[in-house]
């Protein structure tokens, strides 16, 4: 952003240097910080011997603790691995991810505000990570945290001032001793193996969610099939475009099958070398709209 235009606008500058005006309500905050000076930013030696380590920062809105009605969830990667991240709330042992993404090494990324009701009605967080790099590097066991968080837990007496961060901090470790790891070597993948470590409880979750996935038709089964594209497309996502009967679906059913059907075809698009695709996503709370955002983000071929 250059320059404010009027209450409502903004003018934003390309990367080639051109300015246009942009409405600020269809902006979306960069969250992420590069730190530079990997080496010295450790949050303490002694949790990081190899100088590297992965830790969710809790940062409290005002300076005093007690005063905080919102919390910044922040992921803070100090290592030299990049990450895929998932980061759910649950309740009763049922857990909704609210925040997925990739992170680059040494970068810190607010990934969540959680407001002090939420608090209130969550009984746990789940983290997942796994870890990768573009060249050879050493395997590392992936990360899956279970978290209990609550006021209690957030008591002014458990944060702490941090140099990244300009509000007291709430620490919780994620990955540390990078060195060490601790990959199972599975020596068949097949399904007499699978079945082997899986209850009969297990395989009745199996395939009541598989059930669960199938109880939908999409509108036309040739959208399964190749078909030609023009240099132009139009990806209509109203679920009533998309599946037979929507009724039946959940929210969140009918999200993932949005977006799974905006992949699959977004994908197809660019192998068949399509020039513009238009994306309808209609008008909703706005979840569908981020995702596909955060997910153009990834996408090397989106201008």
């Amino acid at each position: 952003i250059v320059a404010i235009k009027s209450e409502g606008e903004v003018i934003v500058q390309l990367s080639d240097g051109m300015e246009i005006p942009y409405y600020s309500n269809e902006l979306i905050p960069d969250n992420a910080s590069i730190i530079i000076q990997s080496a010295s930013k450790s949050l303490n030696p002694l949790h990081s011997s190899d100088n590297k380590v992965v830790y969710l920062a809790i940062e409290s809105n005002t300076a005093r603790v007690t005063d905080a009605d919102e919390y910044f969830v922040y992921l803070f990667n100090l290592s030299d691995y990049s990450l895929y991240y998932t980061y759910s709330v649950g309740k009763n042992n049922q857990y909704q991810c609210i925040a997925h993404g990739n992170i680059q090494s040494y970068e810190k990324r607010r990934i969540k505000t959680v407001s002090h009701q939420l608090l209130k009605e969550i009984d746990t967080y789940q983290i997942q990570i796994i870890f990768y790099q573009e060249n050879l590097y050493t395997s590392q066991t992936p990360v899956f945290e279970t978290i209990k968080i609550n006021e209690k837990t957030l008591s002014s007496s458990h944060f702490i001032q941090h140099p990244e961060f300009e509000r007291p901090v709430y620490i919780i470790i994620l990955k540390e001793n990078f060195s060490i790891h601790q990959a199972e070597l599975i020596q068949s993948a097949s399904k007499q193996n699978i079945r082997m470590h899986l209850s009969e409880e297990d395989w009745a979750k199996i395939n009541l969610l598989k059930e669960k996935q199938h109880s939908f038709k999409y509108k036309s089964k040739s959208d399964f099939h190749k078909k030609k594209y023009p240099e132009e497309l139009v990806l209509d996502l109203h679920i009533e475009e998309i599946v037979e009967d929507p009724g039946n679906l959940s929210p969140h059913q009918k999200l993932q099958i949005q977006m799974h059907y905006f992949e699959r075809e977004f994908h197809n698009a660019i192998a068949n070398h399509v020039k513009k695709i238009t994306i309808i996503h209609g008008v909703g709370n706005g979840r569908l709209k981020y995702e596909i955002r955060e997910y153009l983000k990834t996408i090397d071929e989106v201008q």
